[in-house]
């Protein structure tokens, strides 16, 4: 059975298709051949959208075949051919991995020198911070909840730089890369690799070695775009 309140919300404010978001989780074996998309209203209280948006994703998967609707039988997810389902897939997925390298290039760019700035000015409350939010993910199933944990880790190490115009641009960064956890790139390998990236951060902001976190953040950063690279 699909948990479907560990799907994730961050189309809505992407403006994302949730078509998109839906027929690549179908791709993935997300949504199996036969699985039952649970009726419109309660699926959208869980996927926080309207019934609007809703409905209009599942007519344009109806339409291209991976939905099937039967009275008395509800919807249903409708096998497809390989060929003509990586023809349908093609397009979203070139659009997803296009901001997602877009996102990487830039967090890459600018999150390893915060890092190196941070490592400068850690201060033992700094360290409790960023263990306590360690800590927090480590103990939490909840993939929003993970995603929350995972943002604030980041921003936090920006906090540590003690410049607020640095703080900002990791905030929106963040919100940029939530890209990166649309169309199911979020899973348990990225979370695996998240977590043990953070733990290197940390030790190196611990050991207030400059080189060390920013090439901390560095391999964590490459870590999660090769994962994510591998799952799509």
């Amino acid at each position: 059975m699909v948990n479907w309140t560990s799907v994730g919300h961050e189309w809505v404010s992407l403006g994302g298709s949730l078509a998109a978001e839906l027929e690549l989780m179908i791709a993935r074996g997300e949504l199996p051949t036969g699985e039952k998309i649970p009726p419109e209203r309660e699926l959208a209280t869980m996927l926080g959208v309207s019934r609007a948006t809703l409905r209009e994703a599942l007519l344009e998967l109806e339409i291209r075949g991976l939905l099937s609707r039967r009275p008395g039988r509800g919807t249903v997810v409708q096998a497809t051919t390989p060929d003509r389902h990586a023809a349908r897939l093609s397009e979203a997925l070139r659009a997803a991995r296009a901001d997602f390298a877009q996102v990487m290039e830039l967090r890459s760019t600018v999150e390893p020198a915060v890092a190196a700035l941070a490592a400068g000015k850690t201060t033992p409350e700094d360290i409790v911070r960023l263990q306590a939010l360690l800590e927090a993910a480590d103990g939490e199933n909840n993939a929003t909840r993970l995603l929350e944990l995972d943002v604030e880790f980041h921003v936090a190490i920006a906090d540590i730089a003690r410049n607020p115009l640095v703080s900002d641009l990791i905030r929106m960064v963040s919100d940029w890369a939530s890209s990166s956890r649309r169309l199911g790139f979020q899973g348990p390998s990225r979370t695996k690799a998240s977590a043990a990236g953070h733990a290197k951060i940390l030790a190196a902001l611990r050991s207030g070695d400059s080189a060390k976190a920013a090439a901390a953040m560095r391999e964590h950063l490459g870590c999660i775009e090769d994962t994510i690279s591998d799952a799509t």
